[in-house]
Parts: structure tokens; sequence; C-alpha cells
């Protein structure tokens, strides 16, 4: 059977590595990228692949977009991968008011973005399916100033969101994981990544593999092993 996985985040970096991983093995991918022109790498995935590939247009800064997204999905969905993220302000001012208004927008895109999202593939999820929601490690554990507070709080938000939700779906044998994708982007010093976006999406697609009913809920490294050791 050829499974349908449904991938955030698909325009570039991991999300768009994954897009490509999963075409290589046969899978049918429903590319979720941001409103407006596709953006080139992923147009041409699609001019490649049509008869494997739809392109979804959501703005996951918009809650009634996220929320409606279930009546937009026609297929079976076996494996969602929330890859979506976004660096949103810088914190909270001295006065104490949040800095431009984005401390909402940020949990929207980093927290409860991903659990709508979770809820309208579920729609289409039968017994077998699969969450995986990537997460780099330093947005919850770092505590540089390059991490706006509202990122933090996000991010330490899906962990929780994510492994409530394994635990109410485990009865229906949906599994569910929190996956590391190493350090792949370029670093502030302009330091070149330790792995590859290849590597990287290779490792995820690995642990999306492994995972079971007996893993579920668990925080993974994209090697395979915990990312909480």
């Amino acid at each position: 059977m050829t499974p349908t996985v449904l991938i955030t985040g698909a325009s570039r970096g991991v999300g768009l590595e994954l897009v490509r991983q999963y075409l290589q093995r046969g899978a049918r991918v429903l590319a979720i990228h941001r409103p407006g022109p596709v953006p080139e790498a992923l147009a041409s995935l699609y001019a490649d692949h049509a008869d494997h590939m739809r392109l979804i247009s959501l703005d996951v800064r918009a809650a009634s977009a996220v929320v409606n997204l279930a009546a937009r999905l026609s297929e079976r969905i076996d494996i969602l991968i929330n890859n979506t993220g976004m660096l949103l302000g810088t914190g909270v001012s001295p006065s104490g008011n949040l800095v431009g208004g984005t401390f909402r927008a940020s949990l929207q895109v980093n927290a409860t973005g991903p659990l709508f999202v979770a809820q309208a593939a579920l729609s289409n999820m039968t017994r077998g399916g699969k969450i995986a929601t990537i997460l780099p490690i330093g947005d919850v554990r770092s505590l540089d100033l390059l991490d706006a507070d509202a990122r933090q709080a996000a991010k330490a938000a899906v962990v929780k969101v994510m492994q409530s939700l394994a635990h109410d779906l485990k009865p229906a044998g949906v599994s569910v994981a929190l996956i590391h994708p190493g350090a792949v982007g370029t670093g502030p010093d302009g330091e070149e990544a330790q792995v590859s976006l290849a590597e990287s999406a290779r490792g995820i697609v690995g642990v999306i593999d492994a995972l079971t009913l007996e893993t579920t809920g668990q925080f993974f490294g994209f090697d395979g092993g915990s990312a909480e050791d």
C-alpha cells in the first residue's frame, strides 16, 4: 500500500527535503506551503511528481484556516509531519508589554497550529497512523537571547501538547513522536551546519518508520536516540 504523507513547512529546509525523500520512496505527498507563489524548489518537485503530489496553500498563522483544513483533505493520511515553526518578535519589553503583540501569533504557529493540523489529519487517519512534530531542542532548552520568549514558551507547550495527544490517541492505534532534526541550519556566527538536510531528513524518516505504540509520546533525535538525554 502506497502511504500518503502530509507535510507542513514543505517549502524549504528539512520540510522540502522530507517531501523529496518520501517521493523517492514512492509515497504520495501532500505538501503544505505558505500562501502566495509556490517556491521554485517545491514547484520543481511538483512538476516531476504531479501524479504523487498535491500542493496545499495554508497560512498557519490564521487559526480559522487551520481549523478548516480537514474539509480540504480527501485522501487517507498515513503520516503527518508537523514541520512549521516561526520566530516572531523578541520577547517582552521592559514595560511588560509583549513586543509587537506577537506572543499569540507565535503560540498559534508553533504550539496550537500543530495540534489543529493533527486534528484535521485525524479525520482521515486510521489505525496505524503516525504523527511527528519536528522540534529543535534549542528552542526549548536554550535561554540564549536569540530565542524569543514567545517561541520558547510555544515550543515547550507543544512538547506537552504532543505528549498528551500521544496518550489520547494510543487506544485508537495512532502513534505520536517529537523529533529533533539536528543542527541543520547556519549558526548565528555563520558556522556551517553539523548535519546536512539530506542526513536529517533521512534520519527523521527512519524514526517515523520505527515508531510504534510502545514508543509513542517519546522525544527522539533524528538519529533514533532519545533527545532528552
